[in-house]
């Protein structure tokens, strides 16, 4: 504020600009994947994030710092986007609810932590530069390893299941029908079975590597497909397993991002004038609310899903996950009562981090678990259902950026923080449909797949 001459609500549009695009970019996501694929799609966005990043460590006015914000938001939400049918494509159903955990929990880990590292970084450097001058070698960093170790994760066909036949195998080498006799069916299987075995020893490891990671293979450029997919997503929408789903999840980070403003508004202004780093470290409530709910929202919707599985002879079905959201139903609303009542007195920042840390259990606790079921109703269409959730959490975080201070003023914590606990509490409410009509909600998915 001081370097550029800025207003306090010039600043604050700083957050809210990167908000909006990390929002509206991830409509940009799956389309550019029909053309250059996932992977290539990623490493352009760090890229292009890099980029963004120095940009906004050596602007040198308020204009060009914003644009350099919007620019870094644009590249943040394409990636954020694909993740969801990465993990799709790349574990099994059994893991789907761990792997997904650790995506949502870095998604908010990187939340909790970006405040306390620009808050120390303030204090011993003495210069807002230098945050975005280190990010820029963290992000640096991670195209590095993108490059490396980010194959492309898109199915062409080859199955690493015995018996499948590898893509790119001639019609040809499959050996031809023979008279429905059993001996001559026995030879064909043996035959068949050998020549799998043959070709895929031939497919080694690192030709597979150099394939998905160095060649034009998955370069599709599919215009059509690329203009078709800017609307596919939204046709998810009318399903009661994506609409709860983006609902809960949108709600979660919104009054995240509501609770991260008040609390920076109150403690930085008289009398208690704390700084950068001692507000940066209220998020500790955050990061550990955080953690605590990655082994629920991971580890033990898995555990349900499987013991389901296992006592169906092998039947599946993702609604047996959601009985693992219900500790993240009951405490995140409540840690909006606990916040709201404590910051009537701001001393009380004990009080503050714990409910901070409740409200925040619920994006790893339960938002995650939703997440997982909406993916695994519709595994096919992870992209849509990734990009929905993303759009829809990033735009109620713009919305509730601008109105947050003029409520707190007009109705007070207590007020507002119980006002955001009910409409949470609600949201929640709408899971129970989802379990008591789940074998219709499963065959009207299957026709929408």
């Amino acid at each position: 504020m001081q370097g550029f001459h800025c207003t306090g609500n010039e600043a604050s549009q700083l957050g809210t600009y990167v908000l909006l695009t990390l929002g509206l970019s991830n409509f940009m996501a799956l389309p550019l994947t029909f053309l250059i694929g996932k992977r290539y799609t990623i490493i352009v966005s760090v890229t292009v994030f890099l980029a963004a990043n120095i940009w906004s460590g050596e602007a040198q006015s308020y204009e060009s710092l914003r644009s350099a914000r919007i620019l870094g938001g644009m590249a943040g939400g394409l990636i954020e986007a694909l993740t969801p049918t990465i993990l799709a494509e790349t574990f099994p159903e059994r893991h789907l609810a761990k792997a997904m955990v650790v995506y949502v929990g870095f998604l908010a880990v990187g939340a909790a932590l970006g405040p306390i590292i620009s808050g120390a970084i303030a204090k011993c450097l003495g210069e807002w530069r230098w945050f975005n001058r280190v990010m820029s070698i963290a992000v640096a960093v991670n195209l590095v390893f993108n490059i490396l170790m980010l194959p492309e994760t898109t199915h062409d066909g080859t199955s690493l299941n015995g018996g499948a036949v590898l893509g790119g195998q001639n019609e040809d080498e499959v050996p031809r029908k023979t008279e429905c006799k059993t001996e001559e069916n026995k030879i064909e299987n043996v035959t068949s079975t050998a020549k799998t075995i043959s070709s895929a020893e031939q497919v080694t490891l690192k030709r597979e590597y150099v394939r998905r990671s160095f060649s034009l293979h998955f370069v599709e450029l599919n215009w059509k497909a690329f203009l078709i997919s800017f609307f596919q997503p939204l046709k998810l929408i009318v399903l009661p397993q994506v609409l709860v789903t983006v609902i809960i999840f949108g709600l979660t980070i919104g009054w995240t991002v509501i609770a991260s403003i008040l609390i920076s508004l109150i403690y930085t202004q008289p009398p208690l004038l704390w700084e950068p780093l001692s507000i940066g470290l209220l998020n500790a409530g955050s990061l550990v609310g955080i953690i605590i709910g990655l082994p629920i929202g991971g580890a033990l919707a898995d555990m349900l899903f499987n013991r389901a599985t296992r006592r169906s002879n092998g039947m599946t079905s993702p609604v047996t996950r959601l009985p693992a959201l219900l500790p993240g139903a009951l405490l995140s609303p409540a840690g909006c009562v606990v916040m709201g009542f404590a910051l009537r007195d701001p001393d009380n920042y004990i009080v503050v981090c714990v409910g901070w840390g409740m409200l925040c259990f619920g994006l790893t606790g339960s938002a995650n678990v939703l997440l997982t079921y909406a993916i695994d109703c519709l595994p096919t269409r992870a992209a849509h259902i990734g990009v929905l959730a993303n759009v829809t959490k990033n735009s109620i975080g713009f919305a509730v950026s601008y109105g947050a201070v003029n409520w707190f003023r007009k109705m007070g914590p207590v007020d507002q923080f119980s006002t955001m606990a009910g409409i949470l509490w609600g949201s929640y409410l709408l899971v129970i449909p989802l379990w008591v009509l789940r074998r219709t909600l499963e065959g009207f998915g299957a026709r929408i797949e």
